[in-house]
């Protein structure tokens, strides 16, 4: 069986933007979590605002379309896109344990293992600057 991606169009990353920005504002829960669902926000607007200038409804003409940069979690490749003027600036986060640090693109990974950070200002910073990309983007679907 071959590992296909789902073909969703966008309208439903455009909805589940939406939908899981929503459920960030209004949720009650643990930060990573709250930051985790966030993230994937973002990613779909994003998604979705590349769709749009492309002229693509499904994510498989996306696909085929485009820099497989902007197809996965990259976020700030997205962004670049997007928005070239580079407004929103995501760093990495650093880990506490092992030393190293977490790339934009794999924010997903940090939040959703709960790994323990050097300064959970850093975190912090992120998450605003998320939120900012969020509204920009409800600004612009």
């Amino acid at each position: 069986m071959v590992n296909k991606k789902i073909n969703v169009t966008r309208r439903e990353f455009q909805d589940s933007y939406r939908r899981h920005y929503k459920l960030y504002q209004s949720t009650d829960v643990s930060d990573k979590t709250r930051r985790l669902v966030l993230f994937y926000s973002v990613e779909c607007g994003l998604k979705s605002l590349l769709m749009k200038e492309k002229g693509k409804n499904t994510y498989e003409e996306f696909e085929s379309s485009c820099d497989r940069s902007v197809t996965g979690h990259d976020i700030k490749a997205m962004l670049k896109e997007v928005n070239p003027r580079n407004e929103f600036v995501l760093k990495n986060i650093s880990l506490e344990k092992g030393g190293g640090s977490v790339p934009p693109k794999k924010f997903n990974e940090l939040w959703r293992y709960g790994a323990a950070v050097a300064d959970v200002g850093e975190e912090e910073k992120a998450e605003k600057i998320l939120v900012k990309i969020a509204e920009w983007i409800r600004s612009r679907l």
